[in-house]
């Protein structure tokens, strides 16, 4: 009966009836996504604030996506991940005056299972961006968006030929992107967040070695007097880096991780004039023509140092800055005159020529640099705006009338050190 029915049913009828069956069974199956890369790398920065994270894949190429805003999982860096995200964008030249957008639609999270936690987010995002960079034969175009955060992407296919032929650097477009990305950590290989130890790798040693530039401060300060006999003694302005030029500076430290981006640090501290230069701190004489000419002895102090510093990210190339307070014991500083007669010699000569007593300064200041990871070792390169205290007065001079000499010892300086440190 069924088979007499089919039989009278018009060709035509029959043609369309398969067509819509083929479109329906069509229908049914799962959408063919074009454009969406799946990546495999290392997470090299994760930024909570713009909620991006930088990936360096497997053959170097590095990418910045959004997170997912749901679900996500917390990222570390050294994290391997494996993401999938939508790589073509279309874009929407800005006119002039136009308020900047940056609206997104809901995502839909879901977990990924049998890997650590995970995260799915789909949602189509439109942000007004500056465009950074366009190369028209390959359609790849480089922007940055809100907060400073840069994107590398292709343009649709799609894409109108005057848009791209009047888009250049510089301009201000609206860009809409599939913010599709699935997100899913499958190793851990540096720090280890659990709730009984904590983050490992806290501990540092570290070894720096540099110069202390001194760009203020009187080694000797101006003065006048007269020796025990009589003899007028007239001293001039001497700085720290007219006598001995820059200094050596050492240090040797560990250095305590107390949260992912701050730690703290203790050190020994070195500093050394090296060899010292003769210098003429000024005349004697009645008629101030007696030169006096001071070989100075070296100059050395050692001090401990701590501070603690922030760092800006948990990258291969981290930028931190943070502060140093320090104690240090200075040696007596002495010289001995020459070619001066001795009827014209200060007396200090006869007190073994000291023109400070030893004595403890106290130093502080803040610091700026960097670290560059390489492994369980990290090259550092770190600077200062360093303030160093005074240091002790010489009781003779006060006999002659030249304990003000001593008034300007306390001095600002700017050492540079590069070093390296392991972690433990």
């Amino acid at each position: 009966m069924e088979f007499a029915v089919l039989k009278h049913v018009p060709t035509t009828l029959l043609v369309l009836s398969v067509a819509l069956s083929a479109t329906l069974a069509s229908a049914q199956q799962p959408e063919v996504v074009r454009d969406q890369i799946t990546l495999r790398g290392k997470v090299e920065a994760v930024n909570p604030t713009a909620k991006t994270v930088t990936i360096r894949g497997d053959r170097g190429n590095v990418v910045t996506l959004d997170m997912p805003m749901t679900g996500a999982p917390e990222l570390q860096v050294g994290d391997e991940v494996s993401v999938a995200y939508y790589d073509r964008v279309s874009v929407r030249l800005k006119p002039a005056g136009e308020a900047a957008v940056d609206r997104t639609e809901p995502p839909v999270a879901t977990a990924t299972p049998g890997v650590l936690p995970g995260a799915t987010l789909a949602s189509q995002r439109v942000t007004t961006v500056t465009i950074t960079g366009w190369d028209p034969s390959l359609r790849v175009v480089t922007f940055t968006g809100p907060g400073g955060t840069a994107y590398t992407r292709r343009l649709l296919d799609s894409t109108d030929a005057s848009v791209m032929a009047g888009l250049k650097v510089g301009d201000r477009v609206d860009v809409t992107r599939t913010e599709a990305v699935r997100l899913s950590v499958e190793s851990r290989t540096q720090v280890s967040v659990n709730a009984v130890s904590g983050f490992r790798n806290r501990f540092t040693v570290s070894a720096l070695w540099g110069w202390d530039n001194q760009f203020s401060g009187d080694m000797i300060t101006a003065a006048t007097g007269q020796t025990t006999g009589g003899v007028p003694i007239n001293i001039n302005d001497s700085t720290y880096d007219d006598v001995y030029g820059r200094m050596r500076l050492i240090k040797i430290g560990g250095n305590y991780r107390t949260t992912p981006r701050t730690e703290v640090s203790l050190g020994f501290v070195w500093g050394d004039s090296g060899t010292a230069d003769t210098a003429t701190i000024g005349t004697a004489g009645a008629a101030g023509n007696v030169p006096l000419t001071v070989n100075f002895e070296d100059v050395t102090y050692w001090g401990i140092e701590a501070g603690q510093r922030v760092f800006f990210a948990r990258t291969r190339f981290t930028p931190y800055i943070g502060y140093l307070v320090g104690l240090n014991r200075y040696g007596d500083v002495r010289g001995t005159f020459a070619n001066v007669p001795v009827s014209a010699t200060p007396g200090l000569a006869a007190q073994d020529g000291k023109f400070y007593e030893k004595s403890w300064a106290m130093s502080l200041g803040p610091t700026a640099g960097f670290l560059v990871g390489l492994g369980p070792f990290e090259l550092v390169f770190e600077t200062q705006f360093r303030y160093m205290g005074g240091l002790s007065d010489v009781d003779w001079l006060v006999e002659e009338g030249l304990r003000d000499i001593n008034d300007g010892s306390s001095r600002w300086s700017i050492p540079f050190n590069l070093g390296a440190r392991i972690r433990f």
